[in-house]
């Protein structure tokens, strides 16, 4: 029994310092690429209702329409390398740091 507890305690610890391999590291990958594009999708998805605006009266209504057309055009072109990015910079599941980064990147684009 205490050979048992032993083991444990050493598996445990050996895991949590990070000697023994994760083996869930492709499942939490896979959920990131899941979310990320999630994310994205979402976004494409407001930005085509948006551009609806473009008939409107209103000028500033318009230029938010032209622009929503021209993020729907970058993200849905761009999708899998801006999954790529936020993976390899770790941006993390957090919405907000996703529409920050996106919202970044294509400024970075259109300028």
């Amino acid at each position: 029994m205490v050979k048992i507890c032993r083991i444990i305690s050493l598996g445990s610890f050996l895991f949590i310092i990070g000697i023994l391999p994760v083996t869930g590291q492709s499942e939490s990958k896979d959920q990131l690429l899941k979310f990320y594009e999630s994310c994205i999708t979402k976004k494409i998805a407001n930005c085509r209702a948006k551009t609806a605006l473009k008939t409107s009266r209103s000028g500033n209504l318009r230029r938010k329409a032209n622009l929503s057309a021209k993020q729907v055009i970058f993200f849905t072109t761009n999708k899998n390398m801006l999954i790529n990015e936020m993976v390899d910079q770790e941006i993390g599941q957090k919405h907000y740091k996703v529409d920050y980064y996106l919202n970044k990147r294509f400024s970075e684009m259109v300028k």
